[in-house]
């Protein structure tokens, strides 16, 4: 498994590696929100458990979330049903961190989007080809890359509503 502890957000000059399995996949992004200071953006159908429902990332999520009062993390998801049944971490953590942890279903007109994606402080991402597979591409630096991502995250978080099921009254 590949090592992503040497690589530094905004700093590292290795370029783009490819990852191949759910392993690489939640070491990449595990270390890519270690390392993030304000804006995470997430795409992902159901929140993959392997990847997003690990208590390592919950953890580093609430660590940036309460290290920074500008931070933002906006997560777009295909299956709030899914994913509220089974029970997420990072539910949990959104329903306590409401300010700062904001859901959106996809819009219909995305449904058909079949990639699943993780950008880090607009410099860094995770990208898997398909939701299927684990095979995707990292980056801990590529401002343009990242650009291009968040552009499409962007128009589907403008498209998106939020959706009730992902929130929970907390009393």
């Amino acid at each position: 498994m590949m090592d992503f502890s040497e690589q530094v957000l905004g700093k590292s000059t290795t370029g783009q590696v490819t990852i191949t399995t759910r392993e690489e996949n939640a070491a990449a992004a595990l270390e890519m929100i270690r390392q993030a200071k304000q804006k995470i953006a997430i795409i992902s159908q159901e929140l993959d458990p392997y990847v997003y429902d690990q208590l390592e990332f919950r953890e580093a999520l609430k660590q940036l979330v309460l290290n920074n009062r500008f931070a933002e993390v906006r997560i777009i998801v295909f299956k709030p049903e899914t994913i509220v049944r089974r029970g997420h971490k990072l539910l949990d953590l959104g329903n306590y961190l409401s300010s700062f942890i904001h859901f959106k279903k996809v819009a219909k007109e995305y449904r058909s989007f079949n990639e699943a994606v993780l950008i880090a402080d607009e410099v860094g991402y995770v990208f898997r080809e398909n939701i299927e597979r684990y095979r995707g591409k990292v980056n801990f630096n590529s401002r343009s890359e990242s650009k291009s991502l968040l552009d499409v995250f962007d128009n589907m978080w403008e498209a998106s509503k939020s959706d009730p099921n992902l929130r929970r009254v907390i009393i």
